[in-house]
């Protein structure tokens, strides 16, 4: 919801997507309406919608506040909310709908006798400004729980249906005053998911008209026309609304006798609610966006994948005007002085995580679930001229990604068709510092990260941020963050608010033991118009570029994650390449230090010294909030892998380092919401933090540690569980938790979100390692495996069962991105530290595999 500000205070409501969870997890979210301090944030008071259920299942869970804005009536001092359907109920009442289960066969204004008063579920409610206590309410759903798993109400453990057809408000009343039989009448409308348009009385939460916007009552055939309306409009003559009609049912276009099988507009006489006129997407794609009106003229968008916006008539329904934006209209429009606003694109993914969480979660994907991955099909590939390993982004139908042949792409995402492609090193004028491994070129590993008209890029040496036009790829500006030789960019940043946010890395960990070592890791802000540095903050004390004092604490991989509620940003940072003597010295005294749990305090570890670390930072000044240590001592690099060797520092140096940012989540624990953050270790421990304050929520161990992993470069999280790859890269035996199989090779697996729980491990069927992140997407996890012929594979999110698999010909070890029913992802790794394993073959090929 968009909440409402009036006299210093905001009101807005709470929803969830504890819809998506299984059977056994459902439900114990409670929508609720707040009232808050404009000023200072503070909540003056909360209304739950349901009776509270003490974070048991089986009570009564839903009734979310979904969208627009609640209106505020000063005159009565009242504002008015509309809620959403039940998740689950208690026994009473499912007991109650076995015994009358053809109640909602009737019209819908019929008594149920399955509704409790306290169930404010599919309602109008208003609430009085000062206190929030309900003066009136209107239920207008009858019995209806509904949630993903139980979609098909013949699954077994699902609550009776009759049928249970999730016909909640997805906005908020509108307030208009209408003229009947020469008097005037305050009224409330709102559209709801079932298709029905409702008046009510301002006063008392009567009835004043209602709406079948489509279909026969009487057969209830209209609840199949399921809808996702965010806002409807009115002129106060009339109400207009947007039909999805995202079940491509037929849509009678009254007051006609014309059919659709797609969405359209509708408009209604305010006094009545008679459809004056309805008026059909002309391209047959769903209506799911807020209509606007404007002095007669009528704004809708349309989710067809050129994403025309129109203006209609408001006396007549006709189309007066388009445009193709180029990508799917969601949103709405909004007028001011001669212009109209709209936003578009919808499954967008903008950056290595995705968005601004970093749960490389595609949450709005639809096509692809555990029933319909076994469908995906190659539907395009496109050749560069090397190994494709960074996750590629994908925005208003293109796909955009780097290759180590030192060129940055952009293809259409339709069929893979160049668009454009740049030289980097003739774009920029950088020259390759060459300290990745078998990589003479000036190239990019990371995710080109979308930033309004700019795609934003690291080079992997020297250590320079790139913009770029998404239009044609032209350079905009190159900002170099660290002069060190052996810096380099392997995080894909973030962009958020006009800012870029980026971490430093480095090579330096490849030297001598004569040369080791000055770098330390940072991270950065940037101007994302200019590349200006706005600020930038270093992992470890100054060494002042002297050896044999700190240096380290890489900032690696994935997306920092935008915590804009607590104006925070988080990371996590690598080990450490050297330390200063009396560090060294500290763990010559007590020389198991790191053989104890990674919780335990260690006093070779120094406050400043924030390798292995969580940290947040504040957006704006770049001051550390909190952090937290978990690697303890901690000096590693490669001409110390083997400890014996002299003059090296003292071990154990597990390398335990973090491969990845923190990904934001927010968990139920005992009924009450916990904002966490949550990264995999190389050390394959898991950890989740209190995004407060830094302290352990709770960790696991998720399988083994190893030189490179562990877990790395990118875990994902629908928020019910965390998924991580462990790529075993030391071939330890890896059980297979929680049972007692084991494997050599790598694998995947699966967490409670809430505690750390391991619910299922999958092995990689070749045995060979598992270096690439995951993504999840509707139910399915995505995964790639080194193994030579390349094979990405789909797995349930619920069991681990490997649902998919496609050989691609060449070692997986990037991760995919996941658009409108389309996995997008890049093969080969033979440069870097690709080249020491001899498994790993070389590819060239960025693959496109869509539902069929």
């Amino acid at each position: 919801m968009s909440g409402t500000y009036y006299d210093g205070n905001f009101y807005v409501g709470t929803s969830s997507l504890e819809e998506v969870v299984s059977i056994e997890e459902c439900c114990i979210f409670r929508g609720s309406f707040i009232k808050l301090n404009a000023k200072t944030g503070k909540i003056l008071w909360q209304t739950f919608m349901l009776p509270d259920n003490f974070g048991n299942r089986d009570k009564y869970a839903g009734a979310a506040i979904w969208g627009s804005s609640p209106p505020i009536d000063v005159t009565r001092n009242l504002v008015y909310v509309a809620t959403g359907n039940l998740y689950s109920a208690p026994q009473n009442v499912i007991d109650c709908q076995e015994r009358q289960n053809n109640q909602t066969q009737v019209a819908p204004t019929h008594s149920d006798e399955c509704g409790e008063p306290e169930n404010h579920s599919d309602s109008f409610l208003a609430l009085d400004l000062d206190t929030g206590d309900i003066k009136w309410f209107h239920q207008l759903g009858g019995y209806d729980v509904w949630f993903f798993a139980c979609f098909n109400i013949s699954v077994p453990d699902c609550p009776p249906g009759g049928p249970n057809p999730d016909a909640d408000f997805g906005e908020a009343p509108m307030m208009l005053t209408i003229f009947v039989n020469g008097t005037t009448k305050d009224i409330v409308v709102a559209v709801q998911k079932s298709g029905f348009a409702w008046a009510l009385d301002h006063d008392d939460g009567n009835i004043i008209w209602s709406t079948a916007l489509n279909g026969d009552v009487g057969s209830w055939t209209w609840w199949s026309h399921r809808r996702r309306n965010m806002g409807a409009a009115t002129d106060e003559k009339k109400v207009y609304t947007n039909i999805a009609n995202s079940d491509g049912k037929n849509f009678t276009l009254k007051p006609s006798t014309r059919n659709t099988t797609g969405g359209g507009w509708v408009a209604m006489d305010a006094t009545n609610g008679q459809v004056l006129w309805s008026t059909a997407d002309p391209t047959n794609g769903t209506v799911s966006g807020p209509v606007t009106v404007a002095n007669g003229v009528v704004f809708g968008g349309s989710t067809y994948k050129e994403g025309p916006v129109y203006a209609m008539d408001g006396k007549s329904g006709e189309i007066l005007w388009s445009y193709n934006t180029g990508a799917t209209v969601f949103g709405g429009m909004s007028v001011n002085d001669g212009c109209i606003y709209v936003g578009h694109g919808y499954r967008d993914w903008l950056s290595h995580g995705g968005n601004l969480l970093n749960r490389r979660f595609a949450e709005k994907e639809t096509k692809i679930s555990p029933e319909t991955v076994s469908k995906l099909r190659l539907k395009w590939k496109f050749e560069a001229g090397r190994d494709i390993t960074a996750t590629p982004s994908v925005f208003e139908g293109r796909v955009y990604f780097p290759s180590w042949d030192g060129y940055l792409y952009a293809v259409k995402q339709s069929d893979g068709s160049l668009i454009w492609k740049q030289n980097l090193q003739q774009l920029t004028g950088i020259n390759s510092t060459r300290v990745i491994f078998n990589v003479n070129v000036t190239a990019s590993r990371t995710t080109p990260t979308i930033a309004d008209d700019l795609l934003i890029i690291g080079i992997s040496g020297p250590a320079f941020v790139v913009a770029v036009k998404l239009s044609n790829g032209e350079l905009v500006w190159s900002t170099q963050l660290d002069d060190h030789p052996a810096a380099v960019i392997t995080m894909s940043g973030t962009y958020y608010n006009g800012n870029f946010y980026v971490g430093t890395s480095s090579q330096e960990e490849e030297v001598s033991i004569e040369q080791c070592c000055t770098f330390r890791g940072s991270l950065v802000k940037l101007n994302a118009k200019t590349g200006k540095i706005l600020w930038q903050t270093f992992m470890l004390p100054d060494n002042f570029g002297n050896r044999g004092e700190y240096a380290g604490a890489a900032i690696w991989g994935s997306s920092p994650p935008i915590d804009f509620a607590r104006n925070l940003v988080y990371i996590a940072t690598g080990n450490l390449y050297s330390a200063p003597q009396n560090i060294t010295d500290c763990q010559e005294r007590q020389n198991n230090q790191t053989q104890v749990a990674p919780t335990h305090s260690d006093e070779c570890v120094e406050p400043d010294n924030h390798s292995d670390s969580f940290l947040a930072l504040d957006l704006d000044t770049g001051n550390i909030k909190w952090f937290h240590q978990l690697g303890g001592y901690d000096v590693w690099f490669f001409a110390c892998n083997n400890l014996s060797v002299p003059d090296c520092p003292p071990g154990p140096n597990p390398d335990a380092d973090f491969g990845e940012a923190p990904m934001m989540l927010t968990i139920y624990v005992n009924g009450t919401t916990k904002d966490i953050v949550a990264a995999v270790q190389k050390s394959g421990f898991v950890w989740a933090l209190d995004r407060d304050d830094g302290n352990i929520i709770w960790s696991t161990e998720a399988g083994p540690g190893g030189l490179t992993g562990g877990g790395t470069w990118g875990a994902a999280t629908d928020e019910k569980k965390v998924y991580t790859n462990i790529a075993n890269s030391d071939g330890k035996n890896f059980t297979l938790k929680p049972s007692t199989k084991n494997t050599t090779g790598g694998g995947w697996v699966a967490m409670d979100a809430t505690n750390g729980q391991v619910l299922w491990s999958t092995a990689d069927p070749t045995n060979a390692t598992v270096s690439g992140p995951v993504t999840v997407a509707n139910g399915v996890v995505f995964g790639g495996s080194t193994y030579k012929e390349g094979p990405v594979y789909a797995m349930d999110s619920k069991s681990g069962e490997i649902l998919w698999s496609y050989n691609t010909g060449a070692t997986l070890f990037g991760g995919m991105s996941v658009s409108d029913g389309c996995i997008y992802v890049g093969h080969g790794y033979r440069v870097s530290f690709g080249i020491f394993n001899p498994n790993n073959t070389a590819g060239n090929t960025l693959f496109a595999f869509c539902i069929s």
